[in-house]
């Protein structure tokens, strides 16, 4: 499976578009490969954190060369971010839930629900 891990330091004053713009990741779901998303806000910065999963890095590269920036140019996360670090990595998972909320809690963050974004694959929900 492929992890994607990503840190976003957004400017104070787009937090609330960043946010709005996140949840417009939605149509990710559709894509062939993916699996999962989650993120939240860090608690002890203002940074966003997000974790997403896909089935291999195949189906990554698809996505990251076809649809990425269209999905992107939609969210009017433009401007939002001083600063993004991901990281990628491929390795078996279990459990995404539990790697997803040691991850999350490594960063000070919680799952904001809105940020959730699961396939027929996925039931539940990472608290």
């Amino acid at each position: 499976m492929l992890i994607k891990k990503i840190i976003c330091e957004v400017k104070k004053e787009h937090a609330i578009a960043f946010a709005l713009g996140q949840e417009r990741w939605k149509e990710i779901k559709h894509i062939d490969g993916f699996v999962a998303q989650y993120g939240g806000w860090s608690e002890s910065e203002h940074k966003a954190i997000v974790i997403g999963f896909w089935r291999n890095r195949l189906s990554y590269n698809e996505f990251m060369e076809k649809c990425h920036d269209l999905i992107y140019e939609k969210t009017g996360q433009s401007g939002t971010i001083k600063s993004i670090d991901v990281r990628i990595e491929e390795k078996e998972v279990d459990n995404i839930k539990a790697l997803t909320k040691e991850w999350l809690h490594t960063q000070d963050s919680t799952v904001c629900e809105e940020w959730t974004i699961t396939t027929g694959q996925m039931k539940g929900s990472v608290r």
